[in-house]
């Protein structure tokens, strides 16, 4: 459960992708365009829809393993006070588990509030606006720029009556850097003393400087003038993501053995690999300033801390 929870509460931090706006008239693709970012940039609330799948394998000498990713989640965001409510399923190796979890600011902290196997749970997360700020996410949706430059458009596309223009919005190394660097207060509270700052800081620099640019499909509603749904290709970043971690991980195994270790160690090492095949994230936007209201269930605002839960069981 203490995995799981974990788990989630990462999901949440990362979760924190949201947006879009109103109208229509005779403007130009452009004024439309930036109208929906502004959109995007100064919602108040929304209410999304987000879904990933992904394919990958982990290999580790003779033995390997195939791994099929499925994850559906609703969402309600509001922007001041942030809370958030998400709720949905995460399929991955055949078992598939139901998550509902909660986040507000609590006394100058964000508390994350989590249902696992029916049981409730609550976590205080750690300097949040600071990870929030670093990351653009301390509005709704600073991931998109105003920069006209950043978007290159693609083909008209049109789904049942809707039109959308389409566009490739391109993510810099060091915007990508930005937004990594701003989790690690918050990473640090979540897993406690089984991450040390520094070296997630290290590991962190690394990671967003061997990703580089991303590049991401936003669609507009022409008619009316909101981003609908932006579209994350994933692939090539987690393999990036995934081969600089695999690399740090072999650096540190080989610091802490002996000389007489090291070939064996080594030869260890290099037969492990984790690939990704497929993997894409979608994430629609909805009721954009008119997101319905909701409450905390009291069960989970009187539910233990996961270390005061991890005590009881043991």
């Amino acid at each position: 459960m203490k995995k799981i929870t974990k788990v989630l509460a990462l999901m949440m931090c990362v979760a924190l992708f949201i947006g879009c706006l109103t109208g229509c008239g005779g403007k130009s693709e452009e004024e439309i365009l930036m109208s929906a970012v502004t959109g995007i940039n100064n919602a108040e609330s929304s209410e999304i829809e987000a879904s990933m799948t992904g394919k990958m394998s982990m290999k580790m000498g003779e033995e390997s393993q195939d791994l099929d990713m499925k994850m559906d989640i609703k969402g309600t965001m509001f922007q001041d006070p942030l809370k958030m409510k998400m709720t949905g399923s995460v399929s991955a190796m055949g078992q598939s588990s139901l998550m509902e979890s909660y986040i507000q600011k609590e006394n100058e902290k964000y508390v994350i509030y989590s249902k696992v196997d029916g049981t409730w749970t609550k976590m205080e997360l750690g300097d949040l606006d600071t990870a929030l700020a670093s990351s653009g996410m301390d509005s709704f949706s600073n991931q998109l720029s105003a920069d006209i430059g950043k978007y290159t458009k693609k083909e008209e596309k049109k789904e049942g009556e809707t039109t959308y223009n389409v566009y490739d919005y391109t993510i810099n190394g060091e915007e990508m850097k930005s937004m990594l660097e701003g989790s690690t207060s918050s990473v640090k509270s979540m897993l406690g003393d089984s991450v040390d700052t520094k070296e997630y800081e290290d590991l962190m620099n690394r990671v967003a400087s061997s990703i580089g640019n991303v590049t991401l499909t936003v669609y507009v509603d022409v008619k009316k003038q909101e981003i609908s749904r932006v579209e994350y290709p994933m692939t090539d970043m987690m393999n990036k993501m995934f081969d600089e971690i695999m690399k740090y991980i072999k650096e540190k195994a080989l610091e802490e053995v002996t000389e007489d270790e090291a070939k064996e160690v080594k030869e260890m090492m290099d037969s492990m690999e984790m690939k990704v095949s497929d993997m894409n994230m979608s994430i629609s936007y909805k009721n954009v300033n008119k997101a319905e209201d909701f409450k905390i269930p009291d069960e989970a605002l009187k539910a233990k801390t996961i270390n005061d839960a991890l005590s009881s069981v043991e």
